[in-house]
């Protein structure tokens, strides 16, 4: 899955008490750009497809310097198209963890920073439930001609409660991604889509994370 906002992340998601809407949190969380969650306190509704295609923008925080951004969602033929504050744009199916099949003004990379790609997908992660796994392949040509492969594993590993400030505490399946390079992990809730994220490359650098806010 291709990046969602490149963000360079650094604060803290401190203590917090948590019943119902009771708690507060700082921001952030000990550098690690992970969310603050807790362990699953019941169930968890079945997410049997995306619904990415439901939505028109989400607005989500940079869990380690505290700004917040608006992604804006549009539809496609085949599937969703998402503006970035910064102007990048890139596409992909209505699947949120399949690697995107264009982007553009993405990034600072000489080469890669307009590409197309054809992705095709092994296995498959919804109905989502713990075990799952999804191999993507994306094929890749960039906007002067080269050309990239790449293959990403993508495996349900956990469900938790998601903690949010002024909000409940939400549901959610752990998706991690890898194409061996980077990690990125969603936090999905079964009818609300990405509720937080994080994108992790080598060295463990923080590339990117978010936690959602409407």
């Amino acid at each position: 899955m291709k990046r969602i906002l490149a963000v360079s992340l650094a604060a803290v998601l401190g203590g917090c008490t948590a019943t119902g809407l009771d708690f507060n949190l700082p921001l952030d969380i000990a550098g690690n750009g992970k969310p603050e969650t807790r362990t699953l306190t019941g169930s968890i509704g079945s997410a049997k497809a995306p619904i990415l295609r439901q939505l028109r923008s989400i607005q989500i925080q940079n869990l380690l310097d505290g700004e917040t951004h608006r992604l804006r969602i549009s539809k496609t033929s085949g599937g969703i198209r998402v503006r970035e504050p910064g102007g990048c744009i890139w596409t992909r199916s209505h699947d949120w963890f399949a690697p995107s099949d264009s982007f553009a003004r993405c990034g600072s990379s000489k080469n890669w920073h307009t590409a197309q790609a054809r992705v095709t997908r092994d296995g498959s992660l919804f109905p989502l439930r713990i075990g799952n796994t999804a191999i993507y392949e994306r094929r890749a040509v960039s906007w002067n001609g080269k050309r990239s492969a790449r293959r990403t594993t993508c495996v349900v590993e956990d469900t938790v409660e998601v903690l949010r400030p002024g909000k409940r505490p939400i549901p959610t399946f752990v998706v991690a991604c890898t194409d061996g390079r980077v990690t990125r992990t969603t936090w999905y809730a079964p009818r609300q889509g990405p509720i937080a994220y994080r994108e992790v490359g080598r060295h463990r650098h923080i590339r990117d994370a978010w936690l959602r806010l409407d």
